[in-house]
This record gives C-alpha cells, sequence and structure tokens, in this order.
C-alpha cells in the first residue's frame, strides 16, 4: 500500500471511503480498539485530502470528541498543534479531525 502523502486526491477519497465502511462494521460488531485504529487512519487520510489551506493558526477548532475550543498555534505537516483552553501544554491533531468552533 502507498504512503498516504503519496496518494492523489482520488485515492484518498477511495481509501476513506474503505475506512468509512471499516467503522460502521467495528462499530456494529462492538470492536472498540479496532475501530479507534480505523478511525485514526480515516482522520489522516482526510488530513492528507483537506490539507492545512483552510485553517488557520490562531483560529478556534472543534476536535473530534473533545468539548473544549482548540487554539492552533502552529502546523507540522498535516498536524495542527495548539492549545485547549484549560492546557498550558500544546498537543497535535490530524487537521482531519478539527471542525471550525461555533
Amino acid at each position: 500500500m502507498r504512503l498516504l502523502s503519496q496518494m492523489t486526491l482520488a485515492e484518498l477519497q477511495e481509501e476513506m471511503e474503505r475506512l468509512r465502511l471499516l467503522i460502521e462494521e467495528k462499530k456494529q460488531l462492538g470492536d472498540s480498539s479496532q475501530l479507534a485504529v480505523y478511525q485514526q487512519k480515516f482522520f489522516m487520510a482526510k488530513s492528507y485530502y483537506i490539507g492545512t489551506g483552510e485553517f488557520r493558526i490562531g483560529g478556534v477548532y472543534r476536535v473530534y470528541e473533545h468539548d473544549q475550543p482548540f487554539t492552533i498555534e502552529y502546523f507540522n505537516g498535516v498536524f495542527a498543534w495548539g492549545k485547549f483552553p484549560d492546557s498550558p501544554e500544546a498537543v497535535g491533531f490530524p487537521v482531519g479531525m478539527l471542525e471550525m468552533w461555533v
């Protein structure tokens, strides 16, 4: 299998669809450990698909399965690094896990 960073947008779309189907299957089976693995792979594929162009340093976003706003401080590849309001330590997430904080 090719690296996500070497795939075309069409290949990334196919990979995301393949992973989405596996995620649904694992949810139905109640296989939480495999579900978590496939979700992370999906978010990485999505990150390469969307890139960092639509995200802004200083922007506030919602992170998948987190309740607090996340403020981006910098990017490293397809990862956004920043902080939650109650934490002094920077953490990184694939940009595919981020949505606008509304």
